[in-house]
């Protein structure tokens, strides 16, 4: 078999593969769309660390958890699903409508929050701020 035809045949099966599991809605982003439900994925992520409240952003991509032992976490959309840290350390960033959370994590090293609205992304900054330099 021709170099040619392999590279058809695998370009056309990764192709048709993407396609099944995007076409579905399997990779629609889940939202976060209250209180409840942030809370819910924050037990479910970390069961010993109980939380407390919660700081939805408003389009519910991210949410702010308060924790029962005074830290604070981060709830985020990934995929069809949820992820969640608690903010140990990091750094802020801010570019125009986006606050960019850099996490000293592997697997999630950083973290894109668009916020639109001028005076929620000014207190998303400013409680982020606080919580990471009071961590750093």
């Amino acid at each position: 078999m021709s170099l040619w035809i392999t590279l058809i045949i695998v370009t056309t099966g990764i192709s048709g593969i993407v396609a099944l599991v995007h076409f579905p809605h399997a990779s629609v982003p889940v939202g976060l769309e209250s209180k409840a439900e942030v809370l819910e994925v924050w037990a479910n992520e970390f069961p010993d660390v109980p939380a407390t409240g919660a700081l939805l952003e408003p389009s519910g991509f991210a949410s702010l958890i308060d924790l029962e032992n005074g830290g604070t976490g981060l709830v985020w959309a990934m995929g069809d699903g949820a992820v969640g840290r608690v903010l140990d350390a990091g750094i802020l960033d801010g570019h125009e409508d986006v606050l960019r959370v850099e996490l000293p994590d592997l697997t999630a090293p950083y973290v894109d929050i668009e916020i639109t609205g001028k005076i929620v992304r000014r207190i998303w900054a400013e409680t982020l701020k606080t919580v990471l330099e009071k961590r750093v």
